[in-house]
C-alpha cells in the first residue's frame, strides 16, 4: 500500500513538540510510532501559535520524521525548522532576552524575573485555531487523536465515522500541586466530560486507567504505558555521583527543592564528596541559587553517558499525576533508583521491589548514603530495576493493546 492509499491518523496537539526532549513529547512520539505500525500514515496538526512560547524559531529532531505531514498555524516550516511570525511571540522573545541580560549584569527584582509562558496545552480554542484545523485535516483521516483532553474539540472536524482517541497523559483534577502547579486546574466533572468525548482513552498507568473504566464506562480504556528499550546489563556507575533529570515543570521544581533543602544536607554531612548532577531545563527555576556539591547542567545532548556515569538516580517528586517517564527511563537503563511514593503512582505493584521508595527525608538520605558508597548495593538494586523494565516496559508489551485497538479502528 502506497503512502497516499494508507488511512491517516491525525494527531492534534498544543504541546511544544520538537522531538524526545521531555516526558510528554517522548510519550506522544512513542504512540505515533505504534499507530504507524498499525497501518496508518501519521499527520500532526498544531493549531495554536502558543506552542512557540517565547521562542520564534523551532528546530525539530530526527524522531519527528514519524509525521508524514506536520502543519503549524502561524509558522513557516522548512525542513527541520519552523519560524513563527506572530508579533506576540517576538515581543515575548525580546522581553525575555532583555530580562536575562539584566539579570546577568546583577540586576534583581520582580521586573527582571523570568516569566514562564502560559500553559499552551490547555489554552482556549480561538476561532483562528478552529478554522486552521478544519482546513488542515486530511479527508483520508480515519482516526483523530487528541493530545491531552484539551484537544477534544478537534473530534468534530473529522470525516464521518472517524474514530476518536484521547492521549490522557495526566489525570489533571487529581494533581495535588494546587497553586504551585504549572498546568491547568480543572474540575473532576469537566475532566470526565472531556474524556467521554472520545471512543478510546489511552491511559498511561493502571490507576488512571481504572478511574476511566469506572467514570467513563461507555468509552474504551486502553492501557498504554511508556515503553522503553532496556539495556543489556546493569550500570552500577561510580561512587558518590547522583543524577536527577527533569524539565522546568512544577512537580520537578518543588520535588527538587524538597530534596535539596531536606535531604541533600544530610547526605553531604555523611559523604562530603558526594555530588548531584541535575540535567534538563529544571535549572531555569534555580538561577542564581547554589548548593555545595550540586551541578546544574541544563540540557544535555547525551543523557546516556550521564546515566552510565552516575551511581544513583533520584526521583523526589511530591505531587503530580500520570506515569513518571523518567522513572521508566532509569529502570530501563539498569540504574539504582530512590523515589518517593508519588513517583510510583500507578506502578506501585510492579515496581515495589525495583526501587527504594520513601517519603521521609532522613530515610531518603540514609538510603542514598548507603548506595553512594557501595557498588554491590547499587548493582543488586539496579538488577531488580532492569528486570522490572524488561518484564513490564518493553515496546512489544506496553503497546500491544494500543496497536490492536488502532487496527480495529482502521478496519
Amino acid at each position: 500500500m502506497t503512502s497516499s492509499e494508507r488511512p491517516v491518523a491525525t494527531i492534534v496537539s498544543k504541546q511544544r513538540l520538537l522531538g524526545s526532549t521531555n516526558g510528554s513529547s517522548t510519550y506522544l512520539l512513542s504512540i505515533a510510532r505504534s499507530i504507524e505500525q498499525a497501518g496508518y500514515e501519521i499527520h500532526l496538526i498544531q493549531p495554536s501559535p502558543a506552542i512557540a512560547g517565547r521562542t520564534p524559531l523551532m528546530r525539530f529532531l530526527p524522531e519527528m520524521r514519524v509525521f508524514a505531514e506536520h502543519k503549524i498555524r502561524g509558522a513557516v516550516k522548512t525542513g527541520s525548522r519552523a519560524l513563527f511570525l506572530s508579533p506576540k511571540v517576538w515581543t515575548g522573545f525580546m522581553g525575555g532576552a532583555a530580562r536575562l541580560l539584566l539579570r546577568k549584569i546583577g540586576i534583581r527584582g520582580s521586573l527582571v524575573a523570568d516569566r514562564k509562558a502560559p500553559y499552551a496545552v490547555a489554552s482556549d480554542w480561538s476561532s483562528e485555531d478552529i478554522a486552521f484545523l478544519a482546513s488542515a485535516i486530511s479527508p483520508r483521516t480515519r482516526l483523530i487523536v487528541a493530545d491531552y483532553i484539551f484537544c477534544a474539540p478537534a473530534f468534530e472536524f473529522g470525516p464521518p465515522d472517524v474514530s476518536r482517541a484521547t492521549v490522557m497523559h495526566d489525570l489533571f483534577h487529581s494533581r495535588a500541586g494546587g497553586g504551585a502547579d504549572s498546568v491547568a486546574i480543572i474540575s473532576r466533572e469537566r475532566e470526565i466530560a472531556l474524556l467521554a468525548e472520545a471512543d478510546a482513552i489511552f491511559a498511561i498507568q493502571e490507576a488512571e486507567a481504572a478511574f476511566c473504566r469506572e467514570t467513563v464506562p461507555d468509552t474504551e480504556t486502553v492501557l498504554v504505558p511508556m515503553p522503553a528499550e532496556p539495556v543489556e546489563r546493569v550500570q552500577e556507575g561510580s561512587d558518590d555521583l547522583v543524577l536527577f533529570v527533569g524539565s522546568d515543570t512544577a512537580p520537578n521544581i518543588v520535588g527538587l527543592e524538597w530534596f535539596l533543602d531536606s535531604v541533600w544536607p544530610h547526605v553531604r554531612t555523611k559523604r562530603p564528596d558526594c555530588r548531584l548532577k541535575i540535567a534538563g531545563t529544571v535549572h531555569r527555576a534555580f538561577a542564581g541559587r547554589a548548593w555545595d556539591g550540586v551541578d546544574f547542567l541544563g540540557l544535555v545532548d547525551d543523557l546516556g553517558a550521564l546515566y552510565t556515569e552516575c551511581g544513583v538516580v533520584i526521583s523526589p517528586l511530591t505531587f503530580g499525576s500520570g506515569l513518571k517517564i523518567k522513572l521508566v527511563e532509569a529502570l530501563a537503563r539498569g540504574k539504582a533508583v530512590i523515589a518517593t511514593s508519588v513517583t510510583l503512582q500507578g506502578v506501585e505493584d510492579i515496581c515495589r521491589d525495583a526501587v527504594i521508595q520513601t517519603d521521609d527525608a532522613t530515610i531518603f538520605a540514609d538510603a542514598l548514603v548507603d548506595l553512594a558508597g557501595s557498588s554491590h548495593s547499587r548493582r543488586d538494586l539496579a538488577q531488580r530495576a532492569l528486570t522490572c523494565a524488561q518484564r513490564n516496559f518493553s515496546p512489544d508489551t506496553t503497546h500491544r493493546d494500543l496497536r490492536n485497538w488502532c487496527e480495529k479502528a482502521r478496519a
